[in-house]
């Protein structure tokens, strides 16, 4: 159901409802998905004191508006229902929004376009108001306790003259707006959400602060690798041999070497010299000691051995 088939709904009821105000619910939302696309919802109802033991069916159709409204195709009806209301909700998903300005009877119907990077809806009054007669205009406002349309959009609202913004929804309280037409202007894109910002702002300053720090701990270890390549290691004095090198030999040139052998180049080789025999001294030759009273080898007799000093 659009706006003005509602309307005419409640152009019905005014015949039999002149006295009372303040009694019927019309709240609509669309939202664009893009320009041949948008999510439509209306809330029509009716106080629960006005239709008394009465369903919302039955009271329109007593009053001979209950063929007067107008379902788009492939929406959803369902019983609406609150504290104080009951009627009708319509949906219907992604919706072409030409269908909603076919069943329009208004000199401004539902209308969408795209200009440029921006989207403009426009609408004609819901209550209306703005039909140039002024005593019907404020009759057909009298018999609303609340009407409002709200619009939203993929991107933020830039424009909408006497509605309430926040971010990507404008709100128009429809019983507070003089104008018949009402118009919003969005942006179409929706742009990158400030939280993925903030993220992103994080990460470049932690990766900066991690590629900082690399750079001075190599920085670091680039000064400190000479030292510690002539350091001893530790336990060790810094003068003491290292057990795993090899020793250092003398660098000295080939003549030199030949020298210190004794041997020249392109000299004879020379005889080997005879060992040098080292005089060995005498042996000493100590006195064979006979038993006593035995003659020795020359026939003489061994003299007794010498009395003991007293």
């Amino acid at each position: 159901m659009n706006a003005k088939r509602a309307l005419g709904v409640v152009g019905v009821l005014i015949a039999v409802m002149v006295a009372l105000t303040g009694c019927v619910k019309l709240n609509m939302s669309v939202k664009v998905n893009n320009e041949k696309s948008v999510d439509y919802e209306v809330v029509y109802a009716i106080q629960k004191s006005v239709l008394g033991d009465k369903t919302f069916d039955e009271f329109m159709e007593s009053n001979g508006s209950g063929g007067e409204m107008d379902i788009p195709e492939g929406s959803t009806v369902v019983d609406y229902e609150d504290e104080k209301y009951k009627g009708k909700r319509i949906t219907a998903a992604n919706l072409d929004p030409a269908k909603l300005a076919e069943s329009s009877s208004s000199e401004n119907p539902f209308q969408l376009k795209k200009e440029g990077d921006f989207y403009v809806l426009t609408m004609g009054g819901v209550t209306g108001a703005g039909n140039g007669d002024p005593s019907a205009s404020s009759m057909a406002k009298s018999m609303f306790d609340e009407a409002s349309v709200k619009f939203t959009f993929p991107g933020k609202v830039v424009e909408a003259q006497g509605a309430t913004v926040e971010g990507n929804t404008a709100t128009f309280d429809m019983l507070s707006v003089e104008e018949s037409v009402v118009q919003a202007k969005a942006e179409a894109n929706a742009g990158v959400p400030m939280w993925i910002i903030w993220i992103l702002v994080a990460v470049l300053v932690i990766a900066a602060a991690v590629v900082l720090l690399f750079v001075l701990l190599r920085r670091k270890s680039a000064q400190q690798t000479p030292a510690l390549a002539g350091a001893a290691p530790y336990g060790r004095p810094a003068d003491a041999p290292n057990p795993g090198a090899y020793p250092q030999q003398p660098t000295q040139s080939p003549q030199a070497d030949w020298a210190g052998q004794g041997y020249t180049p392109g000299a004879p080789p020379a005889q080997a010299a005879a060992p040098t025999q080292v005089p060995q001294p005498p042996a000493q030759q100590f006195p064979t000691q006979q038993p006593p009273g035995q003659r020795r080898d020359d026939g003489q007799q061994s003299p007794p051995p010498p009395a003991p000093p007293a």
